[in-house]
């Protein structure tokens, strides 16, 4: 599966060639999300499924406004009413360039998320779901997606600074993909980058990210 980085923020996609250059499974382009060939668009959605704002309304206005109805009736009847923070879905779109749509929500409500791990929990919860999730059919998502187009996380509404975001995504990919939660001595270096998320200071997380 391989990872398409992509946001019109120069500063972004900047801070994303420096967390992400050594990761291959990941290319950075700036531009449109929509000029990326994709199997999986990411929406950073809010907990209640609204897309009439920022990206999520360049997705509406993109791929149909069936969108938003048919995620929040997802939301309603499978999430009990609330997709969390730290909890993804993925729904087919109808769209022939795009045929699925992961919403991972970032935050609540619209507000600002500038001290927390919000962009962490909405990058681990997409990369769980593409590795672990199933399709609504039944298929693993693994065996029929290919390319994942993924926007800069909480960093319009949510104000997140561009390299917060990208460490947070990074972090967030350590995790998942060396498998840290497996080991106790994984996890515990999991659990130790906690103060990173609140202090925002390089040196306090334990992994080898520039």
């Amino acid at each position: 599966m391989h990872f398409y980085f992509t946001d019109t923020n120069p500063d972004i996609t900047a801070a994303w060639e420096q967390v992400f250059a050594d990761v291959p499974q990941v290319t950075i382009r700036h531009g449109s999300i929509f000029e990326v060939p994709a199997d999986v668009l990411v929406s950073p959605a809010n907990s209640f499924g609204y897309m009439n704002g920022g990206i999520d309304f360049a997705i509406s206005k993109t791929l149909g406004w069936h969108l938003e109805k048919e995620l929040q009736e997802v939301i309603r009847t499978k999430h009990y009413g609330e997709l969390l923070v730290g909890q993804a879905e993925i729904l087919p779109t109808g769209h022939a360039q795009f045929p699925y749509l992961v919403a991972a929500p970032t935050m609540r409500t619209p507000m600002t998320i500038t001290r927390g791990p919000n962009v962490y929990h909405s990058m681990r919860a997409l990369l769980l779901l593409l590795e672990h999730g199933t399709l609504p059919e039944g298929r693993l998502i693994r065996d029929v997606v290919r390319t994942v187009a993924v926007p800069g996380l909480g960093t319009g509404v949510g104000q997140v600074r561009p390299l917060v975001c990208a460490r947070q995504m990074r972090i967030a990919w350590e995790d998942v993909y060396r498998h840290k939660y497996a080991t106790v001595a994984g996890w515990e270096e999991m659990c130790g980058n906690y103060a990173y998320f609140y202090t925002h200071e390089p040196k306090d997380i334990r992994y080898d990210i520039p």
